[in-house]
């Protein structure tokens, strides 16, 4: 008799006949699926094989959040979302930006792909910088809208292609159903207040149906302050540790129609908007800057997503099942920064003294539009002794992105305006405009035999980058925008042996592929007045990986864990670097024709390696207690230069100890969770002597309550024990040195309260 897992693969039983049967034989893990975050083993995933699987069934380590964990943690943002992923890092610019992008096992930034209900979100850039005036973030879904979160660990590209060379973190909204339940027509109010920036959001969700038709239509919104610390000192300086004040303002809308017209035709029509705001008074200053003496900002972020899906289950033929999409998506950003310069020069230098007093207006813009559309194909069949599944499929999607500085300076003193400051006229551009496209093919095969399945993959991927003419002179060279095109071929090859029902076995091996984007391959950007530029590499190749990850599950105790090891080694790993620099009390620069005193560009570093192992478990204790963990360490070295990659988080742990009881004959669920790091004592400081994160051991409380058969609240108290601590993350993205004063504005939220209301109506 076929497996459970083959058997849903080709067709003979449905999913909740499924999910039933892996939960009835695993009492543990249906116990603890969802509690207070827990890293479960046994779940239906989408992301590993791009179709339905549970998750012991795939040979690689995927983990997912679930709509209880959310609800029962309220995180404020994607940093606390992720917070008991030990081998997952969101950084946040506590400065003013908040969080940003996604690290799984050191790889970060555009290495990992975000999607959406299968759109891919858009490109993360960050301007850097002492101004700190320029960035845009790879927003993630509003998280009153998501059902579940998958996380896919190591190169993905077989699948995914281009981007996912470090992992793929899958985000799926909530459908119609999630909010019906049995009814044909529900409203549900969702209150929630976060201790941790002040803020309170309040989330309305209307869901009908009848036998053709469902319907869901959420609205959001949220109002809050800047994000606590536990810092004391305030004032305006380059000291100051307590966060710079802000007003947070998010507003977002989900609507989705799903039509289903024949049996085995389901088509989804869905929109979402988020739009997030704020203003913050920059308190804390940059010693690099040290004639800026104020400053204010204010972003506005917006990202609206229109997408339709036809799925296909024909009852017999050649096809299990047909998925076809189209989507569209802008993505925009526009910040202000004000500062206000004093006792500086005419020209309204940002590092000289002088008599004047300046205002600099300074306005950044991103845009991004992106169209794509893919297909699917899925077969399961036999042949002979092999069950065969199939996945075929194309994905194509075009990017068109816009960047533009443009700063109005006024000379307060002598009340000239002007739009040039530190040898620039604006408005101006960092690096061209353009587009670029991306057509991938791929075919999957998972092959069973006995207790043995063997997956080959293959993913076939053009990428074309076509820049808008740009160039600049500096000095006496004239650096242009150059178009590349890139193709390739990523393999895998996965396997997992079941011994028995208690221990498998698996293993991969997978090719990992990004192509350079438009910031690393046309950057330019030229400072006249600290005499320092940023080129274009018309050369700067791919980055490609083989990334090699054994692991095995078992059942141990009456509860089921996982042991994985994985080694990951880059091959031109793309870096911004320093190419050039004047030597330390030369009287003239040394670079361009001794024209520029330091030169910057993105460049292919020949290795980079990343090994680690990971552990988690989960196990039901007497009494209704339950109890889960997760382990990860892991070590990455820039081979080629013989230094720590400075990406790599230090170990960390995670622990839950739970409860699922009863309080006046009402549902009672109490969470306690421990996240705890080593210190970072592994660091490359041949740029910045970086401030080492001192390890740390944190306590947060959960408890989540049926007060009523259609209310719920929910309550957490988050850094019991008023714990002061940094992460690395936060640190290296600031590049925290260990001379720079204050840097206890680095660090965490302290004591923190958050409770929601959850109500039916």
């Amino acid at each position: 008799m076929p497996k459970p897992h083959l058997a849903f693969r080709s067709g003979k039983h449905p999913l909740p006949l499924l999910i039933s049967a892996a939960l009835a034989g695993s009492p543990s893990l249906a116990h603890a699926n969802g509690e207070g975050g827990t890293p479960t083993l046994d779940r239906v995933v989408v992301s590993a094989t791009r179709s339905e699987a549970l998750v012991d069934a795939v040979p690689t380590t995927i983990t997912t959040v679930d709509r209880q964990s959310m609800d029962r943690r309220m995180p404020h943002d994607e940093t606390s979302l992720f917070a008991d992923e030990p081998d997952l890092a969101v950084a946040r610019d506590l400065r003013r930006f908040g969080a940003s992008s996604v690290n799984i096992r050191g790889i970060e930034g555009n290495r990992v792909l975000q999607q959406v209900d299968g759109v891919r979100m858009p490109d993360f850039y960050s301007g850097g910088g002492p101004s700190n005036a320029t960035t845009a973030s790879s927003d993630s879904p509003e998280m009153d809208f998501l059902k579940r979160v998958e996380v896919l660990r190591g190169p993905a590209s077989s699948l995914y292609g281009s981007d996912a060379l470090g992992g793929v973190v899958s985000y799926f909204t909530l459908d119609p159903a999630d909010i019906l339940g049995p009814r044909d027509s529900a409203v549900r109010y969702k209150g929630t207040w976060r201790g941790a920036d002040s803020s309170l959001q309040n989330t309305l969700y209307f869901a009908g149906r009848n036998e053709m038709v469902e319907g869901l239509v959420a609205v959001t919104r949220r109002n809050g302050e800047e994000l606590d610390n536990r810092g004391d000192v305030g004032g305006t300086s380059v000291g100051r540790e307590q966060p710079n004040p802000q007003d947070t303002r998010s507003r977002g809308t989900l609507a989705k129609l799903i039509i289903k017209p024949a049996q085995g035709h389901q088509i989804r029509f869905a929109y979402e908007d988020r739009n997030q705001s704020a203003d913050v008074a920059l308190l804390r200053l940059a010693t690099s800057l040290p004639r800026v003496s104020g400053a204010t900002g204010s972003e506005d972020a917006r990202r609206e997503r229109f997408s339709v899906d036809w799925e296909w289950k024909p009852t017999d033929g050649l096809l299990d099942r047909l998925l076809f999409m189209v989507y569209h998506q802008n993505a925009a950003n526009h910040d202000t920064t004000l500062q206000q310069r004093t006792a500086t020069t005419a020209g309204c230098s940002g590092t000289t003294r002088g008599t004047n007093n300046c205002l600099v207006d300074m306005h950044f813009h991103f845009r991004q539009e992106t169209t794509g559309a893919g297909v699917q194909l899925e077969k399961g069949l036999r042949t002979g002794a092999l069950d065969h599944f199939f996945s075929l499929g194309a994905d194509w999607r075009r990017h068109k992105l816009d960047e533009l500085r443009d700063y109005v300076i006024t000379n307060q003193t002598t009340g000239t305006v002007s739009k040039s400051l530190a040898g620039d006229t604006y408005p101006l551009r960092d690096f061209a405009p353009g587009e670029s496209s991306t057509l991938g093919l791929f075919a999957q095969d998972e092959i069973r035999i006995d207790r043995l399945t063997v997956t080959p993959g293959l993913r076939l991927d053009s990428v074309k980058l076509r820049p808008d003419g740009l160039s600049k002179n500096i000095g006496n060279q004239t650096f242009s925008a150059t178009g590349q095109d890139h193709s390739a071929v990523s393999p895998k090859l996965a396997a997992i042996w079941r011994h028995s029902p208690a221990l498998s076995f698996y293993g991969q091996v997978v090719r990992g592929f990004r192509a350079p984007n438009y910031e690393e391959v046309n950057g330019l950007f030229y400072n006249a007045a600290q005499n320092y530029a940023s080129l274009p590499n018309p050369n700067l190749k791919p980055e490609t990986s083989t990334g090699i990850e054994i692991g095995t599950r078992f059942k141990l105790a009456g509860g089921d864990m996982q042991l994985a090891a994985f080694h990951n080694k880059y091959s031109n790993f793309i870096s911004n670097a320093l190419i050039c620099s004047t030597p330390s009390g030369a009287s003239s620069p040394a670079c361009l024709g001794n024209a520029v005193r330091s030169v910057y560009q993105s460049i292919n570093l020949t290795s980079v390696r990343i090994q680690g192992v990971e552990v988690r478990g989960s196990w039901a204790l007497p009494a209704g207690f339950r109890t889960a963990t997760a382990l990860a360490w892991s070590q990455g070295d820039v081979t080629s230069a013989d230094q720590p990659l400075n990406t790599v988080d230090p170990a960390r742990l995670y622990l839950n100890l739970g409860w699922d009881g009863s309080l006046a004959s009402r549902p009672l669920a109490l969470d306690a969770r421990l996240r705890a790091a080593l210190k970072k004592d592994r660091v490359d400081t041949s740029e910045v002597d970086y401030f080492r994160t001192p390890g740390y051991a944190i306590v947060d409380f959960s408890a989540s309550m049926q007060i009523h058969p259609k209310a719920r609240i929910n309550v957490a108290l988050n850094n019991l024990f008023d714990k002061k601590y940094w992460v690395w993350s936060d640190v290296r993205q600031v590049a925290l040195a260990t001379t720079d004063a204050g840097p206890a504005f680095y660090t965490q939220p302290g004591r923190n309260l958050s409770a929601a209301l959850q109500v039916d109506f």
